[in-house]
């Protein structure tokens, strides 16, 4: 069989051939627009939603024979894209839970304002303009991480090691004032 099409996830390598990418690309065609219209209301965001239905595809396409064998497709993707929409409100649960952790006044005492320091400056000085930023744009102005890591020209991933480290930072600079 010829490969057309293929992606990588987790170090595996997913090939289509013809019939598989032209039977996704039908499917595709159906159902994009219902996914997409679930996912912006379910997660009122759309940008993340396009990221959701994007990746109901791929999840599609490494499981493309289930999804062929499958008496109802529509519903397939349907039940995926509901199971990434999940894991998505975990990831940004976990996330949020663990900003508010570590900005909590309960585990950080925040330093008096002497000298007229707003707290936000205090911030900024300690963790240098961009981190503050980037913790700012997610912590504060409730921005989702893909927002965040476009706004700053880098991977998600990336943007979660940076805000991890401007956390840490945070917290040892607002500990050594005290």
């Amino acid at each position: 069989m010829r490969e057309i099409a293929s992606l990588r996830k987790r170090g595996k390598h997913v090939a289509l051939n013809q019939e598989q990418e032209s039977w996704v690309e039908q499917l595709y065609q159906e159902v994009y627009s219902s996914l997409l219209s679930y996912a912006q209301c379910a997660l009122n965001d759309d940008p993340l939603a396009e990221e959701a239905v994007q990746d109901t595809f791929r999840i599609a396409c490494s499981k493309i024979e289930e999804l062929m064998r499958s008496a109802n497709p529509a519903g397939w993707m349907m039940n995926a894209l509901k199971h990434v929409i999940q894991n998505i409100r975990r990831r940004r649960a976990r996330l949020n839970k663990l900003v508010v952790t570590a900005l909590s006044v309960d585990q950080i005492t925040i330093p008096p304002q002497t000298g007229g320091v707003e707290l936000g400056l205090a911030c900024k000085q300690a963790l240098g303009e961009d981190d503050y930023k980037l913790l700012k744009m997610v912590a504060i102005d409730h921005h989702t991480m893909l927002e965040t890591a476009n706004e700053f020209g880098i991977s998600v991933e990336t943007c979660r090691k940076r805000l991890l480290r401007a956390k840490k930072k945070l917290k040892k600079a607002l500990e050594i004032e005290n």
